[in-house]
């Protein structure tokens, strides 16, 4: 849903709480649906996607670094989504798998389906559910074409590769392992790739990245709250 993200950002401010986005939505109508049932059922779809809360770490982090990009929005979205839903997290592998280029087909992705969860999909429901997965996948730029969909790479930016290290960092990551987890790989980057992403992210001051030798030192200062700070190293 990056388009209606996109919208209920440009109109809401930053630091407003989870009713003023609701509001927005469905009082407001600031994304055009036509009925009320359709405002309210898509308030529940961005909410569930993305918290729309600031006291969710994951949307007041997305919101920051929404307002210091523009090429990276797409995928920035994308990693905020996969935060949530596990569905999506959990098959992009898939995506990540397939060689650039190749033509991806709405049958793959529905045997994927089949495969991974054997209990949890009608056979009804196989088909719109890969559809909704090819949706986000193009959306994010892991795929591209209206028919036919081939795998493309993402636009990623230092941006992009600070909240995927800060959403690490956040379930106890730390160190090297930043640099290779499950977030970082959404970014369909080398790890050489993603180094020098990092580097310039802490020379743009969105974190601090040290090496020496085997040592990898990453924070976030200023970023994270007190209570993030203290949540993800709980979570160590």
């Amino acid at each position: 849903m990056l388009e209606e993200l996109s919208l209920v950002l440009d109109e809401v401010p930053s630091d407003s709480p989870l009713p003023v986005y609701r509001s927005a939505i469905i009082e407001s109508n600031v994304l055009g649906k036509a009925t009320r049932t359709t405002r309210y059922r898509t308030a529940r779809y961005v909410t569930e996607l993305y918290a729309l809360d600031p006291k969710a770490s994951v949307f007041r982090l997305l919101r920051f670094f929404w307002s210091q990009e523009q090429a990276g929005k797409p995928i920035l979205a994308f990693l905020a989504a996969c935060a949530r839903d596990a569905l999506l997290r959990e098959s992009t592998s898939f995506i990540l798998a397939t060689l650039h280029g190749e033509t991806v087909y709405p049958t793959q992705i529905a045997e994927l389906l089949r495969e991974r969860y054997p209990e949890r999909f009608r056979p009804t429901t196989l088909k719109s559910t890969g559809q909704n997965l090819a949706s986000s996948w193009t959306q994010a730029g892991y795929l591209s074409g209206r028919g036919t969909k081939r795998r493309t790479r993402p636009v990623v930016t230092p941006t992009v590769a600070a909240y995927a290290l800060v959403l690490g960092y956040l379930v106890g990551l730390r160190g090297k392992l930043l640099l290779d987890s499950t977030w970082t790989k959404f970014l369909d980057r080398p790890m050489a790739e993603v180094s020098d992403l990092v580097l310039e992210a802490s020379r743009q001051g969105w974190l601090k990245y040290k090496a020496a030798g085997s040592v990898v030192e990453i924070s976030f200062p200023g970023l994270l709250t007190p209570a993030e700070e203290r949540l993800s190293h709980g979570s160590n």
